[in-house]
């Protein structure tokens, strides 16, 4: 695959998250979602976190080691903090920059659907796992086409942290439909 077609693939997906997050909004009204905020701030400060990186370590080198393969999901976790350090600082910090923005920007936000500090920080986690996870499917995929380099690597990175923070939200999602629906089956029948 061309660099280009990487491109295309990673937008593509990117495209497709971002669709799935506003479809799991609560009131399926169009507008720009918690999580989106947090995405977009996590991943301006990624960039600028995998710029500063790049000063010390080159984009090359890193897409080089990545590639070497054979670390599974926890070790390719482990190397990209450690190669990558300021990249994930800039991650998380941009993401939990949405919560008091949020809050300033929506007062009346439902309790449970506001950016909240503990949702933050599982999201967070789950962006990160879907970072490494996604540079593992970038590199069978690239192995399987013949390519490899940063832009497969950068690609695979940004779609599975999309996609990490749509497991996140469908997750406390799930957990708060569930916990409504038994409180609702609590208030009409006492006696469960």
């Amino acid at each position: 695959m061309s660099d280009v077609q990487w491109i295309a693939l990673a937008a593509s997906a990117i495209l497709l998250a971002i669709a799935a997050l506003g479809w799991m909004r609560p009131s399926r009204r169009v507008r720009f979602t918690s999580p989106q905020a947090m995405l977009l701030l996590g991943a301006i400060g990624m960039v600028l976190g995998l710029a500063a990186d790049t000063r010390a370590v080159p984009l090359e080198l890193v897409a080089v080691v990545c590639a070497r393969g054979g670390r599974g999901l926890w070790g390719t976790i482990t190397l990209h903090a450690q190669l990558l350090p300021w990249m994930h600082v800039g991650m998380w910090a941009g993401g939990f920059m949405a919560v008091p923005l949020l809050r300033k920007l929506r007062p009346m936000c439902r309790r449970q659907y506001c950016a909240r500090v503990v949702q933050n920080l599982a999201c967070s986690a789950w962006m990160t796992v879907g970072m490494s996870a996604g540079v593992l499917a970038a590199a069978a995929l690239g192995a399987q086409a013949a390519s490899q380099g940063s832009v497969p690597m950068l690609a695979g990175m940004f779609a599975g942290m999309v996609w990490g923070m749509v497991a996140s939200v469908a997750l406390y999602r799930a957990f708060f439909l569930i916990n409504d629906g038994a409180l609702h089956s609590a208030a009409f029948h006492p006696d469960r």
